[in-house]
C-alpha cells in the first residue's frame, strides 16, 4: 500500500501453538479461580496476588479491580496507617509499571486516583512529576489530563500559595500547546484554568491577549485543525460584552 510491499505474517510453528494454547488455558484457570473467590467473599492476601497476576494479563477487568479494593479494606493492616501507607505505595508502584504498557486503560486510572485519595501520606507534587512523565508517553491521553486534574485540586487545597499551583498549570498547558497544538485535552485543561488566571494576574486585557496570540499562532501552524478554533470560540462566548468580542476579533 502506498509503495510499500505488503508484509505477511509468518505462520505460528506447531509448538508455538501449543504454547499459545496453554497460555490461553492458564489465563482462563485464572479467570476462574478469581471469580470464585470473589464470589466466596474472600478476602485474603493469596486472593490479593492472584488479582494482580489475572491484571497484569488484562487491565480491562474492571469487576476485579473493585475487587482488589475490597480485599485491601478487609484486610486487618488496613486500619494500621502505616501498613497501609506501604501497602499503598506498592500499589502505586505496580499501577505505574501496568500503566506503561496500556496507558489508556480507564480502569486503571480510576483505581490510581482510588489508591491516591486512600493513601495516608499522599505526596501530590510527586504524582504531578510522575504524571508528566506519562503524559509525555502520550500527550493527547484524556484520562491522562482527567487524573492531572484530580492530583492538581489535591496539591492546590494542600498548599497555601494555590495560585502558584494554577499559574504552573498554565504554563504547562502553555508548553504541550506549542509543542503540539492539535492537543485537545490540553486546550480543554487550559479552559478550566483561564478564569483564575484572569481573576489572579488583575490584567484581563493582557492575558486575553496572550491567549489571542497563543490561538493566532496555532491557526497558522495548522489552520485544519479545529482545536485553536474551538477554544477561540469558547474565549468569545464567555466574553460578557460584544465590544471584549470585537476587541477579541481584532486581537487588540
Amino acid at each position: 500500500m502506498h509503495g510499500r510491499r505488503r508484509q505477511h505474517e509468518r505462520e505460528p510453528t506447531a509448538d508455538e501453538k501449543v504454547q499459545a494454547q496453554q497460555r490461553v488455558e492458564r489465563y482462563c484457570a485464572l479467570s476462574t479461580q478469581v471469580a470464585e473467590l470473589k464470589a466466596a467473599n474472600t478476602y485474603t492476601v493469596e486472593a490479593l496476588s492472584l488479582t494482580k497476576q489475572l491484571l497484569e494479563q488484562n487491565t480491562e477487568l474492571h469487576s476485579v479491580w473493585n475487587y482488589r479494593r475490597q480485599i485491601f479494606m478487609h484486610l486487618d493492616s488496613w486500619q494500621d496507617m502505616d501498613a497501609r501507607q506501604q501497602a499503598l505505595e506498592r500499589e502505586l508502584a505496580f499501577l505505574l509499571e501496568i500503566i506503561t504498557k496500556n496507558i489508556k486503560s480507564y480502569w486503571m486510572w480510576n483505581h490510581r486516583v482510588w489508591a491516591l485519595g486512600a493513601l495516608p501520606r499522599p505526596e501530590w507534587q510527586r504524582e504531578l512529576g510522575l504524571v508528566a512523565k506519562l503524559l509525555a508517553l502520550d500527550a493527547r491521553n484524556y484520562h491522562g489530563w482527567n487524573y492531572r486534574r484530580f492530583v492538581v485540586a489535591h496539591l492546590r487545597a494542600a498548599r497555601e500559595d494555590a495560585g502558584a499551583v494554577d499559574e504552573q498549570e498554565f504554563a504547562f498547558t502553555t508548553e504541550q500547546i506549542t509543542r503540539d497544538c492539535a492537543n485537545h485535552a490540553a486546550w480543554h485543561n487550559r479552559s478550566k484554568l483561564l478564569p483564575a488566571i484572569l481573576a489572579q494576574r488583575g490584567e484581563p486585557q493582557a492575558v486575553l491577549q496572550a491567549e489571542t496570540d497563543l490561538i493566532l499562532n496555532a491557526i497558522y501552524t495548522d489552520p485544519d485543525d479545529q482545536n485553536a478554533w474551538l477554544y477561540y470560540d469558547w474565549l468569545l462566548d464567555i466574553q460578557t460584552s460584544d465590544t471584549d468580542r470585537v476587541r477579541l476579533l481584532r486581537g487588540k
